[in-house]
């Protein structure tokens, strides 16, 4: 039990009463009956005041979020007295996890229920415990509080972004276009074996209009092709020290697992099969093949828990296990980063020699930051060192590339903003070549 300001207000009003004492006969009198009443008021609060087991607190919120998007989260608050109460509630969580407003309140009748809504933003994935939540409660005079603790600890489990592939997904039944420039996603429109006629949409292309049937129908007709099915789609996502590092607020693993996630949305709504491992100096996850849309709650639960790891990654080991693993002819996406030619040659191998049986695509993320430095003009003495550096790295990393490009491997080098449009733009010119 606890003064509220409201009190030590009321008690400091009364200073100037005794102040005045010294000038006016009776003021003090009536400074001591102020503080009386006042004091009788309090009292009277306090007796109203409830105990903790009077007040029923709960928390309701998804066990499932996406990273970066806001989640509705609420805190419901059941009055077990026969008084009206105001309340006021904070709530703890891991740093990793946004909580706003930091603090709601609500004014609850006798008997009754308030719900105190939240908005809950994570800023990483994995796993996190969201902690106590701390209740505040006035009686109806607001004089004294009470304030408790209630341990209501809560699991969620922070996924990828799947608002956003679920946004592609209305999109493409739509017949609309990814806004970030991706290549169209419609299933059936795209491929070499006829399957239906459909009335035309934008962006269709005019050598597929169907002109006898349009000119029967007085309205522009195209021809619907079903793409090639069953394909196999293999992912590679290296977690070391490679992939370490932070671009534009996220994580360079983050720019990664976004895009694997869209890239298997696709593969899986084109209905190819997709599979996808993780490593570092381990494998860190391994998610056999998957077919239908439905799967794109498996690649997500396999991706939700990775993060960066310092080690240096062991592509020696992690390209043995692919090939135990996959046998069938796969588009292979090895997402990861090159330094130079020396320290790429085990990867650069391996690579190659996938080339043989598969379709192998180095995914590499560039560092705008050091093309920045390198392509700035000069303007301070310590310039053109900083720049003769960026250089040599950017010299020794496109070697590095050209020698996979030289062994029979597709490079997509992109900044990592940019990974997500251009891997499925990729993916859709690879299968529109019938490449696999």
């Amino acid at each position: 039990m606890l003064p509220s300001p409201r009190l030590i207000i009321l008690v400091m009003a009364a200073a100037p009463l005794f102040l005045a004492g010294a000038l006016f006969e009776g003021a003090a009198a009536i400074g001591v009956l102020y503080l009386m009443i006042l004091a009788l008021c309090t009292g009277l609060d306090a007796l109203l005041l409830p105990r903790r087991t009077h007040m029923l607190v709960t928390r309701n919120v998804s066990e499932r979020v996406s990273v970066g998007y806001p989640t509705a989260l609420s805190v419901t608050v059941e009055n077990r007295t026969r008084r009206r109460m105001e309340i006021q509630i904070a709530q703890d969580g891991p740093e990793e996890i946004e909580i706003s407003p930091d603090r709601a309140r609500a004014v609850i009748g006798h008997g009754g229920i308030a719900m105190l809504d939240f908005r809950l933003t994570a800023r990483q994935r994995g796993e996190f415990q969201l902690g106590r939540v701390f209740v505040r409660v006035l009686p109806a005079l607001g004089l004294l509080y009470r304030q408790f603790t209630v341990d209501l600890p809560t699991q969620i489990q922070v996924f990828p972004n799947l608002m956003n592939v679920r946004r592609t997904e209305l999109l493409a039944r739509r017949g609309s276009s990814y806004e970030q420039g991706l290549a169209r996603l419609r299933s059936i429109g795209q491929g070499f074996e006829f399957e239906s006629l459909r009335k035309y949409v934008q962006g269709d292309e005019l050598s597929r209009i169907e002109w006898k049937v349009t000119a029967r129908r007085a309205d522009l007709i195209v021809k619907n092709f079903e793409p090639e099915r069953q394909q196999s789609i293999l992912v590679a996502i290296d977690v070391g020290r490679a992939t370490a590092g932070e671009f534009g607020g996220l994580s360079r693993v983050d720019y990664l697992v976004n895009a694997t996630l869209m890239l298997a949305f696709i593969a899986l709504r084109q209905r190819d099969q997709f599979s996808m491992v993780a490593f570092s100096d381990r494998i860190e996850s391994y998610l056999p093949p998957v077919s239908g849309l439905k799967g794109i709650e498996r690649v997500a639960r396999a991706l939700y828990r990775l993060q960066p790891r310092m080690v240096e990654s062991d592509y020696g080991a992690a390209c043995r296990f692919l090939g135990l693993k996959n046998r069938k002819r796969s588009l292979l996406c090895m997402m990861t980063d090159v330094i130079d030619r020396q320290a790429s040659d085990v990867l650069i191998g391996y690579m190659a020699r996938f080339a043989r049986y598969h379709l192998p695509l180095a995914v590499t993320l560039s560092n705008p930051e050091i093309q920045s430095v390198a392509h700035q003009p000069l303007t301070s003495c310590d310039d053109p060192y900083a720049k003769a550096v960026a250089l040599d790295v950017l010299a020794a990393r496109e070697e590095a590339l050209i020698s996979m490009r030289r062994k029979g491997v597709s490079v997509l080098d992109v900044p990592p903003n940019q990974l997500t449009p251009e891997l499925i733009n990729r993916y859709t010119q690879i299968k529109a070549m019938r490449r696999l």
